[in-house]
This record gives structure tokens, C-alpha cells and sequence, in this order.
């Protein structure tokens, strides 16, 4: 099935972040056969992010696509560069950030699975 039509959303100062979060899903939720919360191109311009936030009952798994991320695992930061993966599983927290000097956004691609 090939899928022409795609929902963005914008988000602002999501879980308590900077900015606005542009998520450009994949396929529409309907699609997702209720096990996929979401599937989708998550877009971070500078200076925005996604605030520090729990998983309960689904985990995430992100992968750096463009620039450089501000990664906190958990209360551990780290910096993420394009081809780097993360996960953050059901019962665990994280955030994730464009810096506020950066030169590019930072794009990522993000899956959140029920648990």
C-alpha cells in the first residue's frame, strides 16, 4: 500500500521542553493495529526539545537522522550524533534536545510500542 497522505503535528513545549516538536507521522494512527503509539519523523529546530518524560505501559526507540542531540537516559546526559539509537523502555524516562547554537535541526525517527 503505498501512503501519499501523512499527518504533522506541532507541539509546543511538549512534556515541558523549548519550542515546538514537529512530528510528521508515517502512517496514520488508525494503521498502527493498536500495538504502534506512533511511527514517525520527529523534527527539533535549535534550541527546542522534548521535555524530561516517563514511559509507562509503551517504550521508545529513536534514531538520530540529522545533527547532534542532547540526550538525557535516565538522568545521564549524553550526546548523540546521525546513526546513533536510543531506547527508553516501559518504566523509564528521557528527553531529548537541539541545541540552542546548533546549525541544522535535528531530525529523529521515532517508534513507541505498547507494552
Amino acid at each position: 500500500m503505498l501512503i501519499k497522505e501523512t499527518k504533522t503535528d506541532i507541539s509546543t513545549n511538549r512534556f515541558g521542553g523549548n519550542g515546538d516538536v514537529i512530528i510528521e507521522h508515517y502512517i496514520d494512527e488508525a494503521m498502527l493495529n493498536d500495538s504502534v503509539v506512533m511511527y514517525a519523523k520527529v523534527t527539533l529546530k535549535p534550541g527546542c526539545s522534548l521535555g524530561y518524560h516517563a514511559h509507562n505501559g509503551n517504550s521508545e526507540t529513536i534514531v538520530v537522522l540529522q545533527g547532534t542531540a542532547e540526550y538525557n537516559d535516565n538522568g545521564t546526559p549524553m550526546t548523540l550524533h546521525v546513526g546513533d539509537t536510543v531506547h527508553c523502555p516501559s518504566g523509564e524516562s528521557h528527553s531529548i534536545g537541539n541545541a540552542a547554537d546548533a546549525t541544522e535541526d535535528l531530525l529523529l525517527q521515532a517508534l513507541v510500542i505498547k507494552k
